[in-house]
């Protein structure tokens, strides 16, 4: 055994680094996007495989992607900017598990000589306290190896776990290579493991494809440690859900339904009433305060926050939103990377768009749709406006068909509206543009210039009119006039 290979005790604060396999395309999903892509509860499913590794501590997190390789990388980095240090490994040729962690260990630190723990992009439902403990009872072990077994009452394609006559792990068979005895075996591998860095770097390089797929196995691993005189540990996990990878459409509608349920009772538990839970999806960052009622048909996604004693009617699709206390969503909400204050009333049918920010007692009605906008304290815009690249102070209200006209063709523009404003129907700022404080804007103005404090501001044409001129255009078009049904003309 070589001195570089030689397993000492592991601190419990030792380092750790993860490398997680997502190079694969998944052919049985039948899709033109890289599996680990596909969404569960509202995130990409390699985001929710990642999250547990990450409240982990493991630094590096490194990621071998395949198939769509920028896109994944993509995904990741915007989900997990903050995190650990993220490195990316190119499996350009998908030629197994082994091969694939042969090109991960290329960007691990030449310095680093902690442990490092493999998993699999494909599996979101793997929990963080699961991966805590598997860490902590490798570390405790001393192994040069250690995985997370199973024993299922049909372990099918799983590979099988080979124990010696002593109960010593002697060997992982892949289900294709097992032989009719070994397919007997209850026990099966998970396909996660944890290994000090010097064995994986050694041990990752003598794997070698002779099986009948022709490809580099992890689970060789177990066989080249024996064969060393190293110690193999299986730790035993008791559900196999966390483990399962998603592998078709009809597995990942499984998988969402059970993570679905899952944090939905959650949610309930912890003070929130779900009028149909059935119909309310909600992702797994997602945080509700106490005696806040959901409709149907709801989605909240990503990292939103929503108050205390909201109500959400239904029909609504909420990401990544902060939404005060005692908010009133009206039905067909859609928001997304928004932020509403207190006490606000929003819809029916109003969409929020990105960099909206409502500081609180706040209005915004039925057709309604504001973008990048800061909307003061008070302020109401009731229905059919279009609120973009905005300022409105307090106490401001935006009347019907208000547009602020913020795209010149090549630019977007700002438009400021001050406190105490009245803004008339069918009103169009032609953006850039200032309105002052306790300006009242006429009913169909349009504003080109900058307006001062306290004023009235219109642009109305001089109305006139042509007697006749509807009974010659009727002539024109020999059309006869309508009659009421008195007989009397209309």
């Amino acid at each position: 055994m070589s001195t570089t290979e030689r397993m000492e005790p592991s601190s419990e604060t030792a380092s750790l680094a993860s490398i997680t396999l997502a190079a694969g395309l998944g052919r049985r999903m039948c899709s033109a996007r890289a599996k680990v892509l596909h969404e569960v509860a509202g995130e990409a499913m390699i985001v929710c495989s990642l999250r547990p590794l990450v409240a982990s501590g493991a630094n590096p997190l490194i990621v071998v992607v395949g198939h769509q390789a920028e896109q994944v990388e993509a995904v990741v980095r915007n989900a997990f900017d903050s995190a650990a240090s993220l490195k990316f490994a190119l499996q350009s040729v998908q030629r197994g598990t082994g091969n694939a962690a042969q090109c991960a260990i290329e960007c691990l630190p030449p310095a680093f000589g902690g442990d490092v723990l493999i998993t699999y992009g494909d599996m979101p439902r793997l929990r963080s306290d699961t991966v805590a403990k598997f860490i902590r009872s490798h570390r405790q072990s001393s192994a040069a190896l250690s995985f997370i077994s199973i024993d299922l009452d049909d372990a099918g394609e799983y590979g099988r776990v080979v124990r010696d006559r002593t109960g010593k792990v002697a060997a992982i068979v892949e289900a294709t290579d097992a032989t009719a005895s070994q397919r007997e075996i209850r026990e099966i591998n998970t396909g996660v493991y944890a290994a000090p860095a010097a064995f994986l770097r050694s041990a990752l390089g003598a794997i070698q494809p002779n099986n009948a797929q022709g490809e580099y196995y992890l689970t060789d691993l177990v066989a080249i440690a024996r064969a060393r005189g190293l110690t193999v540990e299986a730790f035993k996990a008791a559900q196999l859900s966390e483990f399962a990878g998603i592998n078709s459409r009809e597995e990942l509608a499984e998988v969402n339904a059970e993570m679905r349920t899952a944090i939905n009772r959650r949610i309930m538990a912890s003070g929130v009433t779900l009028i149909d839970p059935a119909t309310v999806y909600i992702g797994e960052q997602v945080e509700i305060g106490i005696d806040t009622v959901i409709g149907p048909n709801v989605q909240i996604l990503g990292r939103s926050r929503i108050g205390s004693g909201v109500r959400i009617d239904g029909t609504a699709w909420l990401s990544d939103v902060e939404i005060g206390d005692r908010t009133h969503l009206k039905i067909g909400i859609r928001a997304e990377r928004c932020r509403v204050g207190d006490d606000c009333e929003l819809g029916p049918f109003a969409h929020l768009r990105e960099g909206t920010e409502l500081e609180g007692h706040n209005r915004i009605g039925n057709f309604v749709e504001t973008k990048k906008t800061r909307v003061g304290h008070g302020t109401k815009a009731s229905h059919l406006s279009y609120l973009g690249d905005a300022t409105v102070g307090r106490e401001t209200n935006v009347g019907c068909g208000v547009i602020t006209v913020n795209y010149d063709g090549y630019e977007k523009h700002r438009t400021e509206i001050g406190d105490r404003c009245m803004v008339g129907c069918d009103t169009q700022l032609i953006a850039p543009i200032r309105v002052g404080n306790d300006v009242y804007v006429a009913s169909g103005t349009t504003i080109v210039r900058d307006v001062s404090d306290g004023c009235l501001v219109m642009s109305h044409h001089p109305q006139r009119e042509k007697s006749g001129w509807t009974d010659n255009w009727h002539k024109r078009h020999q059309v006869k006039p309508k009659s009421d049904g008195d007989g009397s003309q209309s």
